[in-house]
């Protein structure tokens, strides 16, 4: 029986998966600053071979009088093996201690490793430093590009998860919930609980480039016969004592006709007391997630007001937590940590 096919009453009434991709890109303000990244996860070397991540990132000025000036810019490759562990780490700008990363594991023991051998790096809200910050979220996401690519490995997937201890949920680790998405008996579980694999809600990428603006993004890589990208574009201008936030985030994966799909997009936009650096107000809009309880997560963001923006990198996720959290939002909500760096070098270069 196909998956489609199965009922599980108590998984009825669920709204359905959210398939609303973003077509554009908002048109550069004057007097504002956008900092765009995107993460390349490819295998050059083919299945079986190790994950590479190629990122790049730009911030670029935009003056309320003459032309844009990019402010910062940086690259990175890193090498993932087997269990998440970097094998080998370049980036530019320079860094001495990045080889200190090889050897680390993705997920929080990275993060901390980051802070030990790139000292002051997240402080300085560095591009740099969101795509290394990004190593964790995208070598964790990665394998689903092979899942499109060679259909034949969901079937796999499966075994492999029906080989799980009975009654275990897909969504818990070390006993906490992951995220709301993943949640115990919803409808990811429920389909992994009973040997299905649950398919993702997923829709055609809208286009986000922006022909007529050359520096809208940055310019992205040629793309690869097998690989996903993480897109993120952060706007940030000031009026009168508010920093205004306009936020983008987006996952997309390449099919084998060279088209891509969205797995997880959200845009946030966000006010920011200019004084204080508190948050004043966030409101995140999810687009595009694979399952349906993804986006109840969304409306949580406002749970960070009155917060400092530029703790976000911790604050994020010791807040919104198991079903007020979801991965990606959380992942998306704490690059505004960079914001009021970002908005202090815009006032700056403008005096």
């Amino acid at each position: 029986m196909a998956d489609a096919e199965v009922v599980f009453p108590h998984l009825e009434g669920l709204p359905p998966t959210l398939k609303d991709s973003t077509v554009g890109t908002p048109d550069r303000r004057p007097g504002s600053v956008r900092r765009t990244s995107t993460l390349d996860m490819v295998w050059p070397d083919g299945l079986g071979t190790d994950l590479n991540l190629v990122g790049r990132s730009r911030d670029l000025m935009t003056p309320r009088a003459g032309d844009a000036e990019v402010l910062a810019e940086a690259t990175m490759r890193v090498v993932v093996g087997e269990g998440r562990k970097v094998l080998e780490a370049e980036v530019t700008p320079t860094r001495e201690g990045i080889g200190g990363l090889v050897g680390a594991v993705g997920g929080s023991e990275l993060r901390g490793a980051i802070e030990r051998v790139l000292p002051g790096e997240r402080e300085a809200a560095t591009p740099l430093y969101l795509l290394l910050d990004d190593i964790a979220g995208t070598s964790l996401i990665a394998g689903f590009a092979w899942s499109r690519a060679r259909p034949e490995l969901r079937e796999r997937m499966r075994e492999r998860r029906s080989e799980a201890p009975v009654g275990e949920s897909f969504g818990v680790r070390k006993g906490k919930v992951i995220c709301s998405g993943l949640r115990p008996d919803g409808w990811a579980d429920t389909h992994w609980k009973n040997g299905l694999f649950p398919e993702h809600g997923m829709v055609p990428a809208g286009d986000i480039r922006t022909p007529e603006d050359s520096l809208g993004w940055h310019e992205f890589p040629p793309a690869p016969e097998v690989g996903m990208r993480r897109h993120r574009r952060v706007d940030a201008w000031r009026e009168g004592d508010e920093v205004h936030v306009d936020a983008f985030f987006r996952d997309a994966c390449w099919e084998p006709d060279g088209s891509q799909i969205v797995l997880h997009e959200y845009r946030v936009e966000a006010q920011i007391d200019a004084e204080t650096g508190t948050l004043r107000a966030a409101e995140a809009t999810p687009h595009v997630l694979p399952y349906p309880e993804c986006k109840w997560a969304a409306p949580n963001a406002s749970a960070l007001e009155g917060m400092r923006v530029s703790e976000f990198r911790n604050t994020v996720q010791r807040t919104l937590v198991e079903l007020k959290a979801c991965t990606h939002l959380n992942d998306m909500l704490r690059c505004l940590a960079e914001v009021p760096a970002l908005v202090g070098e815009l006032e700056e270069r403008a005096a």
